[in-house]
């Protein structure tokens, strides 16, 4: 089943792609060795230019970080937050995260999703949030009809893939930062896989989920069944309650034994209904525990990593998508033989992938040619690229990592970037 792009994720395994190329029918034996060696290189260049990026951010997170040492507020400046999320922006976008905006995080609450109960949460606790996603697909999904008693099958838009980055704000309530078991000062970064759209507030750690008003309407109808006979019965009982109450406190009277029956059979009522009270209340509390309990395990089973653990991940996936690109307008280009316009290789990258994988992308052709030019693997002839021979492309590679290597083996990271003021 095909959907439509949501942005420039290509959902497929790079050595499933390499794969493909290489069994090209317009691909010759001769040359199969040589495009092999393209992508090769492709690879090991993006993964010593976001080496440099990997060590960066890292670096930059170090102060940020909430898992050191102590529990006490981190106290960092707005400029070390605006600079690493700047970077981890940077990181994302090249591995086709998109930022979701404000409007569109609400509007998915109005989508739906595995989660059955209404999500509410204390926004005030940050000073910044930020969600990020990639490759939004209908998933076929069953969800409980009839309080659990049938399901359904139904289509869910969901995100292969979300990166949610969240800050404390340093002035909000201690209270509800302790509560939400988070460090004023911090940046948190989860990583999740196969979230639904409509349930990317429930990632939020100080996310409630809300008992149904269906199920609060028959807890309080079934309460108004069984307690109005009750407290008609307690009404009436209650001066026999207290007279024989004082007679025993010695304040007026005696206690006969008619009077001591009745008082006692009112204090069971009495008890009764308080009981009714409790069962109730408890019965709420455990529709709410439930739903807590589908919330907190709806979050953990789907969640890959969090904080400095999702770094590897990230850039592994920024490298990759950066290869992918570029080894797809390079390879494609190339085995068409004649030069092409941008708008045409973008089409016929496009149109190959439905072809082969049967999914639909949005091919970023314009990053794609940037990064061909850059590395000296295209040139432009007018309106058109041609792209250069295997064996020249083989040795441009070459000499590109060689100065790569050097340029990073000798630049580093610039220790004195990392310095920040406060504001």
């Amino acid at each position: 089943m095909t959907t439509e792009a949501f942005d420039y994720y290509i959902p497929v395994r790079k050595s499933e792609i390499v794969s493909a190329i290489l069994h090209h029918d317009a691909l010759s034996d001769a040359d199969r060795p040589e495009l092999a060696s393209v992508i090769r290189w492709l690879a090991l260049l993006f993964h010593m230019e976001f080496f440099a990026t990997s060590e960066h951010i890292k670096e930059l997170y170090v102060g940020l970080n909430p898992d050191q040492k102590g529990s006490h507020p981190l106290e960092t400046s707005k400029a070390q937050r605006r600079v690493f999320l700047e970077e981890l922006d940077t990181v994302l976008i090249a591995a086709n995260f998109r930022p979701l905006t404000n409007d569109e995080v609400e509007d998915a609450d109005s989508k739906e999703g595995r989660l059955r109960s209404e999500i509410k949460v204390k926004t005030g606790v940050f000073s910044r949030v930020q969600f990020y996603a990639r490759g939004l697909r209908e998933v076929e999904t069953e969800v409980d009809k009839w309080f659990g008693l049938k399901s359904r099958t139904v289509m869910i838009p969901t995100f292969d893939h979300v990166v949610f980055a969240m800050i404390p704000g340093l002035n909000a309530s201690k209270k509800d930062v302790k509560r939400a078991g988070l460090r004023q000062g911090a940046a948190y970064l989860q990583l999740f896989r196969s979230i639904p759209l409509a349930d990317l507030k429930a990632l939020y750690p100080n996310a409630r989920a809300q008992v149904s008003w269906v199920k609060k309407a028959l807890i309080a109808t079934s309460t108004i069944i069984t307690g109005v006979p009750l407290l008609m019965k307690i009404i009436p009982a209650l001066s026999v309650l207290l007279l024989v109450l004082a007679a025993f406190l010695g304040i007026s009277g005696k206690v006969e034994e008619d009077s001591l029956k009745k008082a006692i059979a009112s204090g069971t009522i009495l008890a009764a209904f308080i009981g009714l009270g409790l069962r109730q209340w408890v019965s709420y509390d455990r529709h709410s525990l439930r739903q807590h309990k589908l919330l907190s395990d709806h979050a953990h089973s789907n969640k890959l990593n969090t904080n400095a653990g999702c770094f590897d991940y990230l850039i592994a996936a920024s490298e990759d998508a950066e290869v992918k690109e570029t080894f797809l307008a390079y390879a494609l280009l190339y085995l068409h033989g004649e030069p092409m316009e941008m708008e045409a290789l973008d089409t016929l990258v496009e149109d190959w992938f439905k072809a082969r994988f049967d999914r639909i992308i949005d091919f970023e052709i314009d990053d794609a040619i940037a990064k061909l030019e850059r590395l000296s693997l295209v040139f432009r002839e007018g309106n058109t690229y041609r792209a250069v021979p295997l064996e020249k492309a083989v040795e441009n590679c070459a000499d590109n990592w060689r100065l790569l290597s050097s340029n990073i083996a000798r630049g580093g990271i610039e220790e004195d970037k990392l310095e920040f003021f406060q504001n």
